[in-house]
Protein backbone atom coordinates (compact mmCIF):
# COMPACT_ATOMS: atom_id res chain seq x y z
CA UNK A 1 0.00 0.00 0.00
CA UNK A 2 2.64 2.39 1.00
CA UNK A 3 4.73 2.13 -2.43
CA UNK A 4 1.22 2.49 -4.31
CA UNK A 5 1.17 5.80 -2.54
CA UNK A 6 4.70 6.58 -3.49
CA UNK A 7 4.12 5.70 -6.66
CA UNK A 8 1.04 7.45 -6.76
CA UNK A 9 2.67 10.42 -5.69
CA UNK A 10 5.44 10.41 -8.22
CA UNK A 11 2.69 9.97 -11.01
CA UNK A 12 1.17 13.03 -9.81
CA UNK A 13 4.25 14.99 -10.11
CA UNK A 14 4.97 13.38 -13.54
CA UNK A 15 1.73 14.69 -14.90
CA UNK A 16 1.61 18.24 -13.05
CA UNK A 17 5.75 18.80 -14.28
CA UNK A 18 4.26 17.82 -17.69
CA UNK A 19 1.09 20.01 -17.55
CA UNK A 20 2.94 22.70 -16.14
CA UNK A 21 5.29 22.90 -19.10
CA UNK A 22 2.49 22.82 -21.08
CA UNK A 23 0.87 26.20 -19.45
CA UNK A 24 3.87 27.74 -19.40
CA UNK A 25 4.83 26.98 -23.01
CA UNK A 26 1.53 28.46 -24.29
CA UNK A 27 2.15 31.82 -22.25
CA UNK A 28 5.39 32.11 -23.71
CA UNK A 29 3.62 31.29 -27.60
CA UNK A 30 1.25 33.88 -26.70
CA UNK A 31 3.91 36.49 -25.47
CA UNK A 32 2.54 36.78 -22.06
CA UNK A 33 6.04 35.33 -20.55
CA UNK A 34 9.14 35.31 -22.37
CA UNK A 35 11.15 32.08 -22.81
CA UNK A 36 13.44 32.86 -19.70
CA UNK A 37 10.78 34.05 -17.63
CA UNK A 38 9.15 30.48 -18.74
CA UNK A 39 12.34 28.72 -17.54
CA UNK A 40 12.52 30.62 -14.19
CA UNK A 41 9.07 29.57 -13.66
CA UNK A 42 9.17 25.95 -14.54
CA UNK A 43 12.41 26.17 -12.11
CA UNK A 44 11.08 27.43 -9.32
CA UNK A 45 7.78 25.14 -9.45
CA UNK A 46 10.20 22.24 -10.03
CA UNK A 47 12.41 23.09 -6.85
CA UNK A 48 8.78 23.51 -4.77
CA UNK A 49 7.42 20.19 -6.40
CA UNK A 50 10.89 18.62 -4.86
CA UNK A 51 10.50 20.20 -1.22
CA UNK A 52 6.93 19.34 -0.98
CA UNK A 53 7.71 15.54 -2.40
CA UNK A 54 10.54 15.43 0.47
CA UNK A 55 8.25 16.89 3.11
CA UNK A 56 5.41 14.31 2.16
CA UNK A 57 8.26 11.46 2.19
CA UNK A 58 9.05 12.62 5.58
CA UNK A 59 5.25 12.42 6.45
CA UNK A 60 4.85 8.62 5.31
CA UNK A 61 8.07 7.70 7.04
CA UNK A 62 7.26 9.38 10.47
CA UNK A 63 3.42 8.03 9.94
CA UNK A 64 5.28 4.16 9.38
CA UNK A 65 7.49 4.47 12.33
CA UNK A 66 4.37 5.34 14.49
CA UNK A 67 2.54 2.38 12.99
CA UNK A 68 5.39 0.49 13.36
CA UNK A 69 6.25 1.46 16.88
CA UNK A 70 2.43 0.85 17.56
CA UNK A 71 1.99 -2.85 16.71
CA UNK A 72 5.41 -3.74 18.81
CA UNK A 73 7.35 -4.72 15.19
CA UNK A 74 10.66 -4.88 14.95
CA UNK A 75 12.40 -2.44 12.14
CA UNK A 76 14.78 -4.33 9.77
CA UNK A 77 17.67 -1.95 10.73
CA UNK A 78 17.16 -3.50 14.48
CA UNK A 79 16.87 -7.11 13.27
CA UNK A 80 20.34 -6.61 11.66
CA UNK A 81 21.66 -5.18 14.54
CA UNK A 82 20.57 -8.60 16.37
CA UNK A 83 21.85 -10.37 14.17
CA UNK A 84 25.15 -8.99 13.71
CA UNK A 85 25.71 -9.15 17.54
CA UNK A 86 24.36 -13.12 17.50
CA UNK A 87 27.41 -13.74 14.79
CA UNK A 88 29.80 -11.95 17.22
CA UNK A 89 28.39 -13.97 19.96
CA UNK A 90 28.42 -17.26 18.37
CA UNK A 91 32.07 -16.46 17.20
CA UNK A 92 32.93 -15.61 20.82
CA UNK A 93 31.75 -18.72 21.91
CA UNK A 94 33.67 -20.69 19.26
CA UNK A 95 36.74 -18.72 20.57
CA UNK A 96 36.71 -19.96 23.83
CA UNK A 97 35.24 -23.24 22.88
CA UNK A 98 38.11 -24.11 21.33
CA UNK A 99 40.74 -22.61 23.74
CA UNK A 100 39.54 -25.01 26.10
CA UNK A 101 39.95 -27.68 23.74
CA UNK A 102 43.44 -27.05 23.23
Amino acid sequence: MLKQILYAGIGLATVTKEKAEEVISELVKKGEMSQEEGKDALNTLMCRMQEESEKLKQKINEQVDNAITSMNLVKKTELDEILQRIAELEKQLDEIQSQKEV
